[in-house]
């Protein structure tokens, strides 16, 4: 395995397969790692709802749970990445995950105990959600380390699928954990799932080189040291094109189409007037699409450029969801997602893949955290947008308008040389 300290923007070999990426003995224990924590995420996106209800039967407990577990990302996302570009990435993945680990382990243990309170899940919640703030930076900036350049777009692809993968098991075995035990049982699954993906880590070879740090004089000039390295974080975006389009397509995914998961309850329920089954069956199109256009986004790259295929799959995309609310039957929505997952999974890789190959390796961790911060921070604003207007708009309407809005920033991009000849 050869480590890469600097990665700029090049174009590839002909040779980048995930073969090649397995053969990082480094990347394969990261990768088997975070599919055990990528599937605990996903059991718990089901346990925490049914866990807060069983315990208040309020729904504005439940908002209240989510606003804790989003508003993290807006207090600490920017800094969690310059304290990642100042420790070493590995340990602060293997850290972040043991602390994970024992926090979701004790919310079951006392549940069992029948001492769980609501303020106790909603401080795990909020630990959880902070943590995240330095465990997503360590891994992307981890990343180039444990794989040839030509391998990045492969490994990330990989890493993607992961967390698709859970997301598509997780629920059902969760379901069945959640009748037999109690949601409780989930938080101890995922609680052993981040003690796995702890260890594996742990065992990663590459250590971090040492590196010259500005050293503080007291808790002031700590502070200051950490605001101006995260405006660094932002000005590096500012300077790059690829970067700040990077940016551009990850905030427009969660204000345009990531909020599509408010409308199709309603539009199975109020248009197709259809059950819970169709509504499974559009979100496995859609998964099944995510996993697809993960896996094939490393030759579709190597074929037509980052760039230009970045660019045919916000287009696809859009005429997708734009077109998949008026056939009158009910194949024609599910291809539909099918088509608009193959093309968000492209866009995942392309993204990741363009902040990792576009920044050094002392800035990459604040980068990223820049990136994960304006990305995830619209979700919770764009969400509650879509729900408003969808008690007001025709939900037919929403889908059109959102697809020619991704139609739009599509043309823009391709109008764009640095963007378009990205390789």
């Amino acid at each position: 395995m050869a480590t890469q300290s600097t990665l700029r923007v090049g174009i590839p070999s002909p040779g980048p397969s995930f073969r090649g990426a397995f053969a990082s003995r480094d990347f394969s224990l990261l990768f088997f790692g975070q599919l055990s924590s990528e599937f605990g995420n996903g059991v718990i996106q089901l346990a925490l709802p049914l866990l807060v209800l069983r315990l208040t039967g309020s729904a504005l407990q439940l908002g209240a749970a989510y606003f804790f577990f989003f508003l993290p990302v807006l207090l600490f996302g920017l800094v969690g990445g310059v304290f990642v570009d100042r420790w070493d990435r590995r340990l602060t993945i293997v850290i972040v995950d043991a602390i994970r680990a024992a926090a979701f382990l004790s919310v079951a243990v006392i549940y069992y105990r029948d001492g769980l309170t609501v303020t106790h899940l909603y401080a795990v919640i909020f630990l959880e959600s902070t943590l995240q703030n330095f465990f997503n930076p360590a891994r992307a900036a981890l990343m180039p380390n444990l794989v040839r350049r030509d391998d990045l777009r492969a490994a990330n692809s990989l890493m993607e699928v992961t967390r698709h993968i859970g997301f598509l098991i997780a629920p059902p075995l969760g379901g069945v954990l959640s009748a037999a035990l109690g949601p409780a049982a989930i938080f101890l699954v995922d609680g052993v799932s981040f003690l796995v993906s702890s260890a594996s880590v742990f065992f990663i070879r590459w250590r971090q080189p040492p590196r010259e740090q500005e050293q503080a004089d007291g808790w002031v000039h700590r502070m200051r040291i950490v605001a101006a390295q995260s405006v660094q974080g932002l000005a590096v975006i500012v300077r790059s094109r690829v970067l700040q389009v990077a940016v551009l397509i990850g905030v427009s995914l969660n204000v345009i189409i990531a909020p599509i998961q408010v409308l199709l309850p309603l539009f199975v329920k109020n248009v197709k007037e259809a059950g819970d089954e169709y509504f499974a069956l559009l979100v496995a199109g859609l998964l099944l699409g995510l996993i697809l256009g993960s896996l094939a986004a490393p030759t579709t790259a190597r074929r037509l450029g980052l760039g230009r295929m970045t660019i045919v799959a916000v287009i696809i995309l859009g005429a997708a969801v734009a077109a998949a609310a008026w056939p009158p039957s009910l194949w024609p929505p599910v291809v539909a997602m099918l088509i608009a997952g193959v093309c968000i999974g492209s866009l995942n890789v392309a993204q990741t893949t363009m902040l990792q190959s576009s920044t050094t390796d002392e800035e990459r961790g604040r980068v990223s955290a820049s990136y994960f911060t304006a990305t995830v921070g619209v979700r919770p604003l764009s969400f509650l947008a879509m729900g408003a207007l969808a008690s007001a708009v025709d939900i037919r309407f929403l889908f059109v308008a959102l697809g020619l809005i991704a139609v739009a920033i599509g043309a823009v991009l391709w109008r764009l040389p640095e963007v378009r000849d990205h390789h």
